[in-house]
This record gives C-alpha cells, structure tokens and sequence, in this order.
C-alpha cells in the first residue's frame, strides 16, 4: 500500500512531482510453520522514485526489522515473523523526475526455506507534473 504523510491512502500509478510518500508492505504469518526465520523483503524502486533514508536523519522506521541494506534503488529488509503476526515495513519515497517507470514486483522469503514465499506484482508508475 501507498500512503501519503498524512496516512492518507493514495494511488502510486501517478503521482506529483516533489510528492514525499510511504510504501508499507504489510506481512502476515498464518501460523502454519511456526515463526518464519530469516526472512527477506526485497523492495526495488522505479527510477523516478528516490528512497528517502530515514536513518540519515537519526529515525528509526523499522521496529523488528533485523537489518536494512538501503541503496539507490532498492532496500532489502531481514527479519524474523513470529508465528500468528504481522509485520509492517514501511518506506518513505519522493516522486523525483518526471516520465513513465515500472514498478518492479516485491518479494519476500525464507532465506532457508524455498515453500516460503510471497510475491506482489509489478506495475508501471507515472511522476507526473
């Protein structure tokens, strides 16, 4: 889901050039493997998007999250997912250059453990004036 800093719900197949905005990814354990180790979020950006690091700015987002390796274009997240929970990770964005980009799929999985696994599809994006 996308969110504008308000919490507002907002669509992400066009958006205002200069908007700064959240991707949440939302994830859920139905408990039937018990707690799901070593997972893996792999968020890739389109290139009109750039990834606004909250660190830099001393903010932590991304309680539970073990680790984030946040680059130009993408932030992979690992952590654990107890069993029965959900867990939120959230991204903060700015709608930077104008002009059509696709949004690759999310991912996510057990690092160790192949029958786990989730998958969002890709889409196209447009940063619009």
């Amino acid at each position: 889901s996308y969110f504008d800093l308000s919490g507002n719900k907002i669509n992400p197949e066009k958006i205002k050039q200069g908007t700064d905005f959240i991707a949440e990814v939302k994830l859920t354990n139905p408990g039937n493997k018990g707690i799901y180790k070593d997972m893996n979020l792999n968020q890739l950006f389109p290139s009109g998007w750039e990834i606004l690091n909250d660190r830099m700015d001393g903010i932590e987002q991304n309680q539970g999250v073990r680790y984030q390796d946040i680059r130009d274009d993408r932030v992979f997240s690992y952590f654990d997912l107890g069993s029965n929970s959900t867990k939120k990770i959230r991204i903060r964005l700015n709608a930077t250059y104008l002009g059509k980009y696709y949004l690759p799929a999310i991912q996510c999985e057990a690092m160790y453990d192949n029958s786990i696994y989730a998958s969002e599809k890709g889409r196209w994006i447009e940063v619009i004036r």
